[in-house]
């Protein structure tokens, strides 16, 4: 008898044949490669320079309206990205329900709530705060899908969250002039850790970059509409400093 077809493999993580699911979430762990390391160490870099460049480019733009550019910008390259790498486009309609759920957390109330809190913040305090992002996914991940988490999980999470805390402690005294900033950072934290376990958990068919250019897009109408209630009054044409930093936050960040 002829074998049958190889198996469907994800562009980034081996997916058993089994699995309803094709994007990069799912399927066995996989042993770290150099080039893996390589792009994690980049992306760490990459986004740890983005803080203070977006906090400079939003303090005299409008930071609602400065997301939106950088989207706008970022949106077409992803896309050019898809075309490349032959990933299809289209979800079906049946998905479009799972693909706006997911794409609230992950999305909207990150963007938002970050883009809201970062004035109020600078930005060493903003990226700590943000990034409590995976002790949120680690304790979410346990609580509500039942991920196990081995005793050295939770002395990771409690080193992170120790971390975390030393970093802030002499911040203390100004974060809690600020505690709105501070309440939507680590709400937008939360979000964003609820939004990537609820990816790794989802059953849509669809590959994970197809996920993500349709919930830049969602996310690109409603930071759109938000900018024209709240900051319509305070709309001014980019500087070339604003356009720098979006420039790179939309390419840096977004692709």
């Amino acid at each position: 008898r002829e074998p049958g077809p190889a198996p469907k493999h994800s562009r980034f993580v081996h997916r058993p044949s089994s699995d309803p699911a094709p994007n990069a979430y799912h399927g066995a762990m996989v042993p770290w490669q150099p080039r893996q390391i390589l792009i994690l160490t980049l992306m760490t870099v990459v986004w740890g320079c983005n803080w203070p460049l977006m906090k400079w480019g939003i303090a005299d733009c409008p930071a609602l309206m400065f997301r939106v550019w950088s989207i706008c910008i970022g949106l077409p390259v992803l896309g050019v990205v898809l075309w490349r790498w032959r990933i299809p486009f289209r979800v079906a309609r049946a998905e479009w329900g799972e693909l706006l759920h997911l794409s609230i957390p992950n999305m909207f109330l990150w963007y938002g709530l970050m883009m809201l809190a970062l004035p109020h913040l600078n930005s060493g305090r903003a990226a700590i705060l943000g990034y409590t992002m995976p002790i949120f996914s680690a304790v979410i991940g346990w609580l509500l899908f039942h991920s196990p988490l081995k005793p050295k999980a939770w002395f990771g999470v409690g080193l992170a969250a120790a971390g975390a805390v030393l970093l802030l402690w002499h911040e203390f005294t100004h974060l809690s002039g600020k505690p709105l900033g501070v309440f939507m950072a680590l709400l937008a934290a939360a979000a964003w850790a609820l939004g990537t376990q609820q990816i790794r958990h989802t059953k849509m068919s669809v590959h994970t970059l197809t996920i993500v250019f349709w919930m830049t897009g969602l996310t690109t109408l409603l930071m759109t509409v938000l900018a024209v209630l709240f900051e319509m009054d305070r709309w001014v044409e980019p500087s070339l400093r604003n356009w720098g930093a979006i420039f790179y936050n939309a390419i840096g960040v977004f692709v």
